[in-house]
């Protein structure tokens, strides 16, 4: 296997949505389907990704996860408000991070250049 390519830091901001079913997501999942599915459709190029959580091994579905590129955490919570999953109180939580792409096949490779160039961000210091 090789080695990540350098690449720059992504400048938008991006943002992690952890999202974990109530008692009535099941019936509201598919209630709220068709709308959900063009909903992100017509928005498909502020996902870096999307879709549903599950145990390992089962097919029950029991949360989503989705990664949106947006100016600020705002205009990130404007795109998953216009979505009938968020609209419809399906969640029983929701938790939003700020989240850096910092390696993997969806940024492209990885955004440092050397230990030294992370060392200071990693113990929380400067963006």
């Amino acid at each position: 296997m090789s080695n990540p390519p350098t690449i720059p830091r992504q400048s938008q901001p991006t943002f992690l949505f952890v999202c974990k079913d109530g008692p009535t997501a099941p019936e509201k999942r598919l209630e709220h389907l068709a709308g959900h599915l063009a909903h992100v459709e017509a928005h498909w190029q502020s996902y870096v990704t999307a879709g549903p959580l599950k145990e390992p091994g089962s097919a029950k579905i029991h949360g989503s996860c989705l990664i949106v590129c947006a100016d600020d955490v705002d205009a990130a919570w404007a795109i998953m408000r216009g979505d009938p999953y968020f609209t419809c109180d399906m969640f029983a939580s929701v938790e939003v991070h700020d989240m850096t792409m910092s390696i993997g096949l969806y940024p492209g490779g990885k955004i440092w250049e050397s230990l030294d160039s992370v060392r200071e961000r990693a113990n929380g210091g400067r963006d």
